[in-house]
């Protein structure tokens, strides 16, 4: 028997700050991606509207899609380039509303979170911390990316500092030092998770499976054990009328009752370095891993609260980012990122590849419409076709120079791409 599982598409608790998320409450047995959010705003009965900001990682629904369509890069002789910024080292990607575009950069042993004007590139405001570069193995600097909530802003240092800011002025409302609050080590290379907003809570990527927070207060509301935390961003689903999230921790990828915080299932899922970076990707009742350093990908089904594995190969190995589904088929960055990684077309149901391009170099994507928007290792921008015959290029500028691992964002219209050494592109990408 299939779970029975609720959907329900929201818009967030804020409709100055984000916008509408398309849908209405449903009940149907699937498995699906959605968190929910300010469930007792449906009864307002007021209409959808487009849902351009980007305030989370991986965008609205937390699939790193955008419903955009309208938008066109040009080429190297008409590119629509509309500013550039500095915001320092660092792979953190970017959170857009309000018309303000935030992301985190490293300058002389602080981080600096900037909050730049979508329009012009100005910088609106910053706000410093005291926090070392740890360089060690890469060049360093800040890995996760903020969480906009209405007015607020979340950002989660890799040494555990969290705070919570003013998106409009960048003051300080509250911190908190949560590894010391939770008593869990820090990973590896720190914390990378983005913050997820869920209600009343923050969820964070701390411990075994998590840590959550009051979004108000900052107050400790559960932890887990005392184990390393993987490097991936909790994906939430509603399973069997609780409130859920996979995460990825050093070892595992655990099914977690975001309510109590409460582990429901494990599935044992080892990599070289502990390095579960990739987020779960959620269809239906099935979901995706993959990692990289050998390990792979597989699909899994839940099956009486117990994951069941569909298939398993070495055909898809996100190191860093995870892949984008779009009409039954993942597109993703397969392979070693400073080796030069493919983008690699695979099949959902089955794990067969489609096609793989080995020489564009892919750092980060992010899928618009039925376009990825691609942004190379090396600085340009690619929009290619999410189609499964072929790999088709259709348009390519180059927008930086030096090395680009960070994900693209578009927001209503505007794409906005960053380089490690921190220099940020702006492309009006609009029609």
């Amino acid at each position: 028997m299939e779970p029975e599982l609720l959907i329900i598409l929201t818009r967030p608790t804020d409709r100055r700050a984000h916008g509408w998320l398309l849908g209405r409450p449903m009940t149907l047995k699937v498995f699906w991606s959605t968190l929910i959010v300010g469930m007792q705003l449906i009864a307002a009965g007021i209409g959808p509207l487009e849902a351009a900001d980007w305030f989370r990682w991986r965008g609205p629904e937390l699939s790193g899609a955008s419903a955009e369509v309208e938008w066109s890069l040009g080429n190297s002789h008409s590119r629509k380039l509309a500013w550039q910024a500095e915001v320092g080292t660092g792979f953190a990607s970017f959170v857009v509303s309000q018309n303000r575009c935030v992301t985190v950069g490293h300058i002389e042993n602080q981080d600096v979170v900037v909050c730049l004007d979508v329009d012009s590139g100005k910088i609106l405001w910053d706000f410093r911390y005291a926090a070392a570069l740890e360089d060690r193995d890469f060049e360093g600097g800040p890995t996760g990316t903020p969480t906009i909530d209405g007015m607020r802003l979340f950002v989660l240092s890799r040494a555990g500092d969290f705070f919570c800011l003013d998106l409009l002025t960048g003051n300080q409302i509250w911190n908190v030092q949560v590894a010391e609050a939770a008593a869990v080590r820090l990973p590896g290379w720190g914390f990378a998770a983005s913050p997820l907003i869920v209600d009343s809570k923050v969820i964070l990527n701390i411990g075994e499976h998590g840590a959550a927070f009051d979004k108000s207060s900052g107050k400790l509301l559960w932890k887990s054990a005392d184990r390393e935390a993987g490097y991936g961003t909790p994906v939430p689903v509603e399973f069997q009328g609780k409130l859920c999230a996979i995460f990825p921790s050093a070892r595992a990828y655990i099914g977690v009752d975001l309510e109590t915080g409460t582990a429901i299932w494990t599935e044992r899922w080892l990599t070289t370095f502990g390095c579960n970076a990739a987020d779960a990707i959620l269809f239906k009742d099935q979901f995706f891993l993959s990692s990289g350093y050998n390990r792979g990908a597989a699909l899994f089904q839940l099956v009486d609260n117990s994951p069941q594995l569909v298939w398993k190969n070495k055909d898809m190995q996100n190191q860093l980012h995870a892949s984008l589904l779009h009409d039954g088929f993942l597109y993703g960055i397969d392979g070693d990122m400073e080796r030069g990684a493919s983008l690699t077309c695979m099949r959902w149901s089955t794990g067969e590849v489609a096609w793989t391009k080995e020489d564009i170099h892919p750092g980060g994507l992010t899928l618009a419409g039925d376009r990825l928007i691609v942004l190379t290792a090396d600085g340009d921008l690619v929009a290619v076709r999410a189609d499964p015959k072929a790999y088709q290029e259709l348009e390519r500028i180059q927008v930086l120079d030096g090395k680009c691992w960070t994900t693209p964002v578009i927001s209503d219209g505007r794409i906005f791409c960053r380089s490690v050494s921190g220099q940020v592109a702006c492309v009006d990408a609009r029609r």
